[in-house]
C-alpha cells in the first residue's frame, strides 16, 4: 500500500507543480482546478474517516498555491495512518445521504489511489485541449 501511495502522491506533486509553473494557470481550465481539488478533498475526507475528524466538501476549489501544502498534509497523514492502523480493520462512517457503510482500511486507500488516478486522467486530456503537456501517470512508467 505504501509503494502505491507513494506514487500517486508522486503523480499528484507532479500535476500540482502545473498549476503553479509560471504562466501556465492562466491557461489551465477551471474544470482541471476543479478535480485535482477534488482528487485532495476526497483523500482528506477518507483520511478523517479514518481518525474520526470532520466530514468536508469534496468538491470545494482550491487556489493552486494551496494544493501542494493539501496534498503534503493529506500523504503524511495516510502513512501515519497506515502505521498506526492494521489494514484489514475497518471503520463505519456515513455518507451524506445518511446511510451508514463499513469499509476495510486497505480498501479505503485503494479507492483513494483509484479515484485520483480516474481523475487524473481527466485533468491529461484538460491539459492536451489546452497545449499543455500532461503529467505521465502509469502506475509502470512509475516504476521504471
Amino acid at each position: 500500500m505504501k509503494e502505491i501511495l507513494q506514487f500517486s502522491h508522486e503523480t499528484n506533486t507532479k500535476i500540482i507543480a502545473k498549476f503553479n509553473d509560471g504562466d501556465l494557470h492562466y491557461v489551465i481550465a477551471e474544470s482541471s482546478k476543479k478535480l485535482i481539488s477534488h482528487i485532495l478533498n476526497s483523500q482528506t475526507l477518507w483520511n478523517n474517516r479514518i481518525t474520526d475528524g470532520e466530514v468536508i466538501d469534496v468538491w470545494k476549489v482550491w487556489e493552486p498555491e494551496k494544493l501542494k501544502e493539501i496534498e503534503e498534509q493529506n500523504h503524511q497523514a495516510t502513512l501515519d495512518i497506515l502505521e498506526k492502523r492494521n489494514l484489514d480493520d475497518t471503520i463505519t462512517y456515513t455518507r451524506s445521504n445518511n446511510e451508514t457503510y463499513k469499509t476495510s482500511i486497505r480498501d479505503i486507500i485503494f479507492q483513494v489511489v483509484n479515484e485520483a488516478s480516474y481523475y487524473r486522467g481527466q485533468i491529461a486530456l484538460e491539459f492536451e485541449k489546452k497545449k499543455i503537456e500532461p503529467v505521465n501517470s502509469d502506475f509502470v512508467y512509475y516504476r521504471r
